[in-house]
């Protein structure tokens, strides 16, 4: 007779560290033997289904709220009054690029961890989907993330925080503050992100894999084992692109590329960036410590539906393999589980500004390597 597995048993066979992960739950261990995860194995059964209704109603209503906010760009020429006029271009430019952002990360990030929906097809299907309007790529994405869930905020293992940047990923002063919130400036090129994708895609479809920095190689070790797959796909994206910008070109779209992709897209980045950017700010660096190395922050249900649940990180970092659809129910049985709740975004920002960057700027008067060896976090 075949046993029913439990939550707990899922969980354990699920287990993927690192770079040759291929279940569900990102870890650096089994789920029985980690400390810090609290929730019941009946709990667990319950959380960690996937469903694909939930995935297509999400997807969808993203599409149709994207679809609305570009036809009140489109209409919003006929209206006379031109503060009226102006006011519903604005927020339909707004809604537009932070739906269209919002899918491109959190729409692929729910699908490169294959629980947006129960099949991987579909959810690798949906991946590219969302991801080409961005510029970005689910393969290579999906590489360095499973790096990032196994060693969440170590900053000797965790990628999102190798990339050149300093090991805490705290801003360092207002002007690094408005650079990671606008995402233009810094970077190799002075595009910020825009030129960091650009290297990404250029430097994998050449053979040469890289980080997040769009320039810092991944050790050949772990590269070899997707650089095959990741310099065809990225070769193909470029390909496509040509083919888009080269359609725009021939019929003459750039006024229409522009109003309602280019723009929404430059608006959409900061909006996604002020929620975004809170995920592991002023945490631990402690990947065994799922409660301690990442933050969640409430958010109104608009930030919420765009940004498939993310915002409740703590969660989705403590057990990957739950779905967005079932976080904020998570949410609800670990409240009080974690170090770090911000009460919301707003308040993050407050933080940042009046206490950890000072904070950050003191200790860093130390040394950077006093930074990396002995950081602690500004006490909340």
């Amino acid at each position: 007779v075949r046993r029913k597995m439990t939550g707990a048993d899922y969980l354990d066979g699920q287990a993927a560290a690192g770079y040759d992960a291929q279940g569900d739950d990102w870890s650096y261990t089994k789920s029985s033997q980690r400390k810090d995860r609290p929730l019941s194995n009946e709990e667990l059964k319950v959380l960690t289904q996937k469903s694909d209704f939930q995935g297509f109603k999400q997807l969808l209503s993203q599409y149709a709220m994207i679809a609305g906010a570009a036809g009140l760009v489109l209409c919003s020429s006929e209206i006379s009054a031109p503060v009226l006029r102006i006011a519903a271009k604005a927020v339909g430019t707004c809604t537009m690029g932070f739906g269209l952002v919002t899918m491109g990360h959190c729409a692929q990030h729910e699908c490169i961890h294959n629980t947006a929906f129960k099949s991987k097809k579909v959810n690798t299907f949906v991946s590219w989907l969302v991801s080409l309007p961005r510029f970005t790529n689910p393969v290579w994405e999906k590489m360095l993330h499973k790096d990032h869930h196994t060693y969440t905020n170590d900053p000797a293992r965790d990628p999102e925080i190798m990339s050149g940047h300093p090991r805490n990923s705290l801003p360092g002063g207002f002007v690094a503050y408005l650079q990671k919130i606008m995402r233009i400036g810094g970077g190799y090129l002075g595009l910020g992100v825009w030129s960091t994708r650009a290297a990404i895609l250029f430097n994998c479809a050449r053979g040469k894999v890289v980080g997040y920095s769009g320039f810092d190689p991944v050790p050949e070790k772990k590269a070899k084992r997707v650089k095959p797959e990741l310099q065809r796909v990225c070769r193909i994206q470029l390909g496509f692109y040509v083919c888009v910008f080269g359609a725009i070109a021939a019929f003459d779209l750039w006024k229409p590329a522009f109003c309602f992709w280019m723009l929404p897209m430059l608006v959409g980045e900061p909006m996604h960036a002020f929620f975004h950017i809170a995920d592991h700010l002023n945490c631990e660096h402690d990947f065994k410590n799922g409660r301690a190395n990442t933050r969640t922050t409430p958010a109104p249900y608009f930030i919420s539906f765009n940004m498939w649940n993310m915002n409740y990180h703590a969660e989705h970092h403590l057990y990957p393999s739950i779905p967005f659809h079932k976080l904020p129910e998570a949410h609800k049985k670990l409240e009080g589980h974690f170090e770090h709740t911000s009460p919301s975004a707003i308040a993050m920002h407050k933080s940042l500004l009046s206490d950890w960057i000072p904070y950050f700027i003191k200790r860093k008067e130390k040394g950077i390597q006093y930074v990396e060896e002995e950081w602690v976090p500004c006490p909340e």
